[in-house]
């Protein structure tokens, strides 16, 4: 036991405190080895994922010393994160701490092993020597990681390590490493599009792994007795630490794999939308867990609290109990007895101080254990000594109580068959010789009075609340106290009660439950009360909170996935709607973008609607003449040599008609311009009320028109030639004047047959324009058709 503690108020007789082993063993939180294994799968996906990115990027110097650099911090970071947790998963019967420099130290260690590991990926070849020096340095570098983090607990006397195990570890680090390496190059062109499941399988071994070089090591850490952890004034511990850096590994990780995925996705408007929700969503999802981690964890640490005060209650209230029969027996045994039989005397004395020491019986007993006097001696009995580590006498273990022989007094009457409690002092070596060689005197105290001392404590019906005597076996029990009397407590507690006067620990009771104790440890007797509670009881709130936060999450993403899906294909079909509208620019077609429902979307429909506009108006100011309104010579060839070649594939004929108009110059002399642009257009609209409406007229230049008609045969361009002529002639009322003009008119016909030499617009222009000259020197006001 501990030095500096008063030790000497209950059994005198000097009963010995625990022996402690040489090796201190330590347990393992069940909750944190899961999440460490967790950790190190995720961390293994996003190395395999990182290698993809890395190797993606080496075109780039820039991009790639990026992708390094976050993918060495990434993968660096959970690897470490992995051991972190591990480390924090494993307690001792002593309380833990690291060191803060040496663990960041640690985690340097990591992110450079994991550099070098994707520096050696992103090589366009990676051959078995370059492979194996590469996978032991990084294993080298992963064992450092390790051992520099149990290093961080400082502890005094230093870990004793297992050389066959140590040597296990960084081989398996090393292998693991090796692997890693093999497999991340060999999947570094597999994206977690297109390759997920290879990637999660390879992840999973990976994980596997890593872990297992973990707790190897863990496994060759000897913890000296005795030790104590020189990290505990300023370094950092706690289970409720595990899961905070757990957390922000995993975000980190998580946060790192969705700008991985985000660039290796197509950037549609939904997938976009979706990494939105998932960015939006995944940081106060990790971060809404640990709040309810840490709440979880503070409601637990004060209901531990309650229970650890209520074991100090008890635990002062059993010593208040046991010291006050030990002062009634102090104050019997140092009475002065008559002269004459000191036994019969005594015994008198002792019945009467029994019921003031509401005890069962008492026992005299000589040096070597012999019984010299029993009042009220039961036949058969289980015993419990308690009593002070300052008394010099022999331990008295539970043991039956023998019978009396014929040099043993028995006072007792009737025998009781009932378990007992010894609470034993030493006699003063005067009285020896009165008392037949007595040196220890015993009173018997039943169980009873500490079980209704437990009944009286406030306590939720869930705990288990149990006293131990100083060698750790059950006196009292709230629950199955017959059952268990005189039973030791569970070994693990046992470990703690050698190191610590109180604390929590997680164990298992002896029902077979798994259960967490908040144990104290008398300073006066060495007793220890326990009270126990379920661990499922402990962590059914937890399990409801995270199932209703998992729950949640899961319906909050899928519902803002849904509706990132919905509304990103909303906006890209808005956007698609676009497609036609914008294709349509420029052919002619009238373009007009109904309202899509889209602010943005809207406004740019508004914007093609708008350039359409004036496209075609542009488009028709340059395909048409500004005076009149007919085609220019540009568009009028175009589709003259359109007709054309629909009239070469399907037989048939184009005409061209060349117009220029008699007497136009005279007008505009005499008259001015102005007039001159009047006769201009109504001569325009004779012309188009003169021709079918798939026919095409066009002005090009002066006084000149040409009109296009399509496969009229050589008799209906005579007529239109002639009904043109017709139209012309009559006289025009422009603004109150009367003026008169005559058409001359040249023609010319395509060729009507596939055999014939092709034309063209040029041609047949020159051919009907010779025409029209030949008109002009026949008289004027009439027509000529060429080859007729």
């Amino acid at each position: 036991m501990p030095g500096g503690r008063n030790q000497s108020c209950i059994d005198s007789t000097g009963v010995p405190g625990f022996r402690r082993p040489d090796i201190v063993t330590g347990v393992y939180d069940p909750l944190l080895v899961a999440l460490s294994i967790v950790t190190a799968v995720i961390a293994s996906f996003v190395a395999l994922d990182m290698a993809t990115r890395v190797v993606a990027a080496t075109g780039s110097p820039v991009r790639t010393a990026l992708w390094l650099a976050c993918g060495a911090l990434a993968m660096g970071t959970g690897i470490w994160a992995m051991h972190f947790v591990g480390m924090l998963a494993f307690s001792l019967p002593i309380a833990l701490a690291y060191d803060v420099p040496v663990t960041l130290a640690s985690l340097a260690v990591a992110a450079l092993s994991s550099a070098l590991a994707l520096h050696t990926i992103a090589r366009p070849s990676l051959g078995r020597r370059r492979l194996l020096i590469a996978g032991t340095l990084m294993g080298l570098g992963i064992a450092c990681m390790h051992y520099l983090g149990m290093e961080a607990m400082r502890m005094q006397p230093g870990i004793r390590y297992d050389p066959a195990l140590f040597a296990l570890s960084v081989v398996l680090a090393v292998a693991a490493s090796t692997a890693a390496l093999l497999i991340c190059f060999r999947l570094r062109h597999e994206t977690i599009v297109t390759g997920p499941w290879k990637k999660s399988a390879s992840a999973v071994v990976m994980g596997a792994a890593i872990v297992g070089m973990h707790y190897t090591g863990m496994a060759a850490a000897n913890f000296p007795e005795g030790g104590i952890c020189g990290a505990l004034a300023d370094g950092m511990g706690g289970a409720w630490l595990g899961f905070v850096i757990a957390g922000l590994a995993t975000l980190f990780l998580l946060t790192t794999l969705l700008s991985s995925v985000y660039e290796a996705t197509p950037p549609t408007i939904r997938s976009r939308l979706v990494f939105l929700v998932i960015a939006a969503v995944m940081p106060v999802a990790v971060m809404t867990l640990a709040l309810v981690l840490l709440d979880f964890q503070r409601v637990r640490d004060a209901k531990a609290g309650d229970r650890l005060n209520t074991a100090r209650a008890i635990a002062a209230a059993v010593d208040r109990d046991l010291s006050g029969v030990e002062s009634g027996l102090r104050v019997l045994a140092a009475s002065q007895l008559p002269p004459g039989d000191g036994l019969a005397a005594f015994s008198l004395e002792a019945r009467e101080a029994m019921p003031l020491l509401h005890a069962s019986g008492l026992r005299l007993e000589d040096s070597a254990g012999n019984l010299v006097m029993d009042i009220r001696q039961p036949r058969h009995g289980s015993t419990v000594v308690a009593g002070a580590s300052g008394a010099s006498s022999p331990a008295v273990a539970p043991r039956p109580v023998s019978a009396p022989t014929e040099a043993m007094a028995s006072l007792s009457g009737e025998p009781s068959p009932e378990q007992l409690i010894e609470v034993s002092v030493p006699l003063p070596a005067d009285k020896a010789a009165q008392l037949q060689g007595a040196t220890a005197l015993r009173a018997r105290l039943a169980p009873d009075r500490l079980r209704d001392l437990l009944a009286l404590q406030q306590m939720d019906p869930d705990w288990l609340a149990t006293v131990y005597d100083r060698e750790g076996r059950v006196v009292a029990r709230t629950r199955g106290a017959e059952r268990y009397f005189g039973v030791e407590a569970p070994r693990d507690l046992l470990l703690k009660l050698r190191g610590q006067w109180e604390g929590l620990m997680d164990t298992t009771s002896l029902d077979g439950v798994a259960v967490q104790t908040a144990f104290v440890r008398t300073e006066s007797s060495g007793w220890a009360v326990g009270i126990s509670v379920p661990s499922a009881s402990l962590r059914l709130p937890l399990t409801r909170a995270l199932a209703w936060l998992v729950g949640g999450f899961m319906l909050t993403i899928a519902g803002s996935l849904l509706l990132a899906w919905r509304i990103g294909g909303r906006i890209a079909g808005a956007v698609q709607a676009l497609t036609q509208p914008a294709l349509a620019l420029g052919t002619g077609v009238a373009v007009e973008v109904p309202p899509l429902g889209v602010v943005e979307v809207d406004r740019v429909g508004r914007a093609l609607t708008h350039a359409a506009r004036l496209l075609d108006a542009a488009q028709h100011e340059a395909n048409h003449d500004a005076l009149t309104g007919l085609a220019n010579r540009s568009l009028f060839r175009q589709m003259v040599q359109q007709q054309l070649a629909l009239a070469r594939r399907n037989g048939t004929s184009v005409a061209v008609l060349y117009v220029d108009l008699d007497g136009f110059k005279e007008v505009n002399d005499t008259h001015g311009h102005g007039v001159g642009d009047l006769l201009l257009k109504e001569a325009a609209q004779r012309l188009r009320a003169a021709v079918r409406a798939g026919d095409l007229v066009a002005r090009l230049g002066g006084d000149e028109f040409a009109v296009a008609l399509v496969h009229p045969g050589q008799r209906g361009a005579a007529k239109v030639a002639a009904k043109l002529v017709q139209a012309l002639s009559e006289p025009f009322e422009l603004g109150g004047l009367r003026v008169s003009v005559s058409a001359s008119i040249g023609g010319a016909s395509a060729p009507s047959s596939p055999a014939e030499e092709p034309a063209d617009c040029d041609a047949l222009l020159e051919q009907a324009d010779a025409a029209m000259y030949q008109a002009k020197q026949s008289g004027k006001s009439r027509f000529v058709l060429a080859g007729v």
